[in-house]
């Protein structure tokens, strides 16, 4: 190693030291699986971010591409110099020992600019590429190329990591050449059709950025770019995105429907070096500006009280932990949907319509629980139901491929509910149970006991409760219905309820929340039927109503003084 190398070496470690304890990145939300985002990394010159990645405690590390800078025309020992420089930086060892991780390659740690299957020593660069990332196992030593993927448990999903080697069977930027090479086409396609929740596909060089850019782009590659998303589209593959490197910033592209969904594009690379950012006319987010920073990809799986499954791609400048860019996408997005007509129970027959908005596909149903294959019915319009259906739907590309999961949703044709007939005589009001606590949500009230119990005339939180905050109520009674129907019964409150009627849940309105109205349909006999409604309070406000919709979509309020209770 020659003494400016080492020298070299000296300086990083030494400014390494400085940004000691700067990283303040915020810690993930519990349930969230962390993804640390390196690329473009020139290993001779300081590299602060790193201490950042340190801190920041992802689960899994991505090094995406020109995780080193070993340009080597003449003498491919160059490029083993170049990992052996970044293998002795202590944060690089530290970061390697504290998580999982994944690499791929860009062109300056694959060995020349710009460089694709015509580079002379591609076989060595391979061979210290998988040496150095302990990769021999994972990648054969006689496969062309150094492509491969894993999956990774997030609760009770998976996250799979496909790393596409965009270099070692790449032809000419002539406008027809092709990106990977046969072989590994055929890989990823069958990558693509095994089962995951959320598909993150790498690639060392950008995929959406406009060839007119100037630098390396898969739109130089035209045919390479329209296979790729038609490869997605054929296998049925949805929540995927992309990640990129190669060009040094981060910020995120967006292309329209491109998948059947949209293409979103994650691009960040250069954890110590900046330049100034390209047109891009797919760009939708601001472009970082700092020369030392920190990349990660926050991923929610599964749905809270409060957030639904998403993801979060944020970029922080590491010398202050200023957040520079921060991106969000809802699982939601880069899936196929499907509306069903929202209500699900009927006492005549009904009429269900499936909304859409992908006019290249076709859209495939069954009605009798069956998976929906490529000769079920062609959903045209309306499907009129006479009696209780399971409807089960997918979606097909017009040469007869599945293109989606399968859709489904029961609808329920309602029977009234008898009528009861009390065997002793009916009081006016209702009784009511009363129960304090820091409830969140409806309690299970069979393992609380009561504090106070009564019977009232009146339904009036005020009145009942003991306190203005952190209490559940519980009334009972009966109401008489005044014809045979169905009925649209609602309840209006602050926090949480629920209404049962004759022990069936009609309406769920639970939860912490302010005023809000919940519905919920039911078919009843004439006569009486027993009512049971929940209810609890958090803080700041309590209000409670219930009803039903009568003739003419008249809102009936049903209060204490009009239902009966058995003394």
């Amino acid at each position: 190693m020659s003494q400016s190398i080492r020298l070299s070496i000296l300086i990083a470690g030494l400014v390494l030291l400085a940004y000691q304890g700067f990283a303040q990145i915020p810690a993930t939300p519990a349930g969230t699986y962390r993804i640390a985002v390196l690329a473009c990394h020139r290993q001779f010159e300081p590299s602060p971010a790193l201490t950042h990645y340190i801190s920041a405690k992802p689960d899994l590390t991505l090094w995406i591409g020109d995780n080193v800078y070993a340009d080597a025309p003449n003498d491919p020992a160059f490029i083993q110099l170049c990992y052996d420089t970044l293998a002795a930086k202590p944060a690089f060892q530290q970061l390697l020992k504290s998580c999982d991780y994944m690499a791929t390659w860009d062109d300056h740690d694959y060995g020349l600019n710009d460089a694709g299957k015509e580079y002379r020593f591609k076989k060595e660069s391979k061979a210290m590429f998988r040496k150095f990332w302990k990769l021999e196992k994972t990648i054969p030593a006689n496969q062309e190329g150094i492509y491969y993927a894993r999956s990774f448990p997030v609760g009770k999903h998976s996250v799979q990591i496909i790393m596409l080697d965009g270099r070692y069977n790449r032809d000419e930027q002539d406008g027809s050449g092709d990106v990977l090479g046969e072989t590994q086409w055929q890989w990823l396609e069958q990558q693509l059709r095994l089962p995951a929740d959320l598909r993150i596909l790498v690639s060392g060089f950008q995929i959406l950025l406009d060839q007119d850019a100037g630098s390396e782009t898969w739109d130089k590659f035209p045919k390479s770019k329209a296979r790729l998303f038609e490869t997605i589209r054929k296998t049925g593959a949805e929540q995927t995105v992309f990640l990129t490197g190669d060009q040094h910033y981060g910020e995120v592209c967006r292309l329209r429907n491109v998948l059947d969904y949209d293409a979103i594009e994650l691009q960040f690379a250069g954890i110590n070096q900046i330049e100034k950012a390209e047109f891009n006319p797919l760009r939708v987010s601001p472009v970082i500006k700092s020369k030392h920073s920190a990349a990660f990809i926050d991923v929610q799986m599964d749905s809270s009280k409060t957030d639904v499954p998403h993801l979060m791609f944020h970029i922080y400048d590491a010398t202050n932990d200023r957040l520079e860019l921060i991106y969000r996408v809802n699982l939601e997005e880069i899936s196929l949907h499907l509306d069903f007509t929202e209500k699900q129970q009927f006492t005549d027959q009904h009429q269900v319509m499936l909304n859409h908005g992908y006019t290249g596909l076709q859209l495939r149903y069954t009605l009798d629980g069956k998976t929906p294959d490529d000769h079920a019915p062609l959903y045209t319009g309306p499907i009129t139901l006479r009696k209780t259906t399971n409807v089960k739907a997918r979606f097909y590309t017009r040469d007869g491929m599945p293109r989606s999961r399968v859709f489904e949703k029961t609808y329920e044709k309602l029977r009234p509910l008898p009528a009861f007939k009390p065997a002793k005589s009916l009081q006016p009001g209702v009784t009511y149970a009363y129960y304090e606590g820091n409830f969140e949500d409806l309690p299970d009230f069979k393992t609380l006991t009561a504090q106070k119990t009564g019977v009232t005339t009146t339904i009036d939180l005020e009145k009942q409760a003991l306190r203005s905050d952190h209490f559940a109520l519980v009334y009972q009674g009966f109401y008489e219905m005044p014809a045979t129907g169905a009925y649209d019964f609602f309840t209006l409150s602050d926090d949480g309820s629920r209404l049962y009627i004759d022990d069936r849940l009609v309406v769920d309105n639970g939860g912490s929340h302010s005023l809000r109205r919940r519905t919920g349909l039911v078919a009843l006999e004439k006569g009486l039927h027993r009512f049971r409604i929940e209810y609890f309070d958090d803080y700041s406000g309590e209000k409670l109503e219930f009803g039903y919709l009568g003739a003419a979509n008249v809102v009936q309020a049903i209060k204490a003084g009009q239902m009966f209770y058995i003394k």
